[in-house]
């Protein structure tokens, strides 16, 4: 597979709060963590999900999803800068022992619906 012009690449990250924490979890990754990894070079934007109450796999492992887009010219000093960032703001509301990181790089072209 070759690399196409305009290709995105995305650092996935799934995770869930502790239970009991959720609020807390939240309030830190949408007020504190987001903006703190934009600040890391190569991290271009971020934005987060939940998982919806109508699923067709119904048992999903984690709650909440955070995609962010990355430098795409340049993957591994991307993901060293995130490492060096040891002055991050870390949360005890996260379960850090569920974690679930992937970077992944689109293959194709974005296609949109007709309608």
């Amino acid at each position: 597979i070759q690399d196409i012009p305009n290709m995105k690449t995305l650092y996935l990250v799934k995770s869930s709060p502790i239970a009991g924490r959720e609020e807390d979890f939240n309030q830190w990754y949408n007020d504190i963590h987001l903006n703190e990894v934009l600040q890391i070079d190569g991290f271009k934007s971020a934005q987060r999900f939940k998982v919806t109450d109508v699923q067709i796999q119904s048992n999903q492992s984690h709650s909440y999803l955070a995609i962010y887009e990355i430098d795409n010219k340049d993957i591994l000093s991307t993901v060293n800068n995130l490492r060096r960032a040891t002055w991050l703001n870390m949360s005890d509301a996260i379960d850090m022992d569920n974690l679930e990181i992937s970077i992944m790089k689109s293959i194709t072209k974005e296609k949109l619906s007709s309608s």
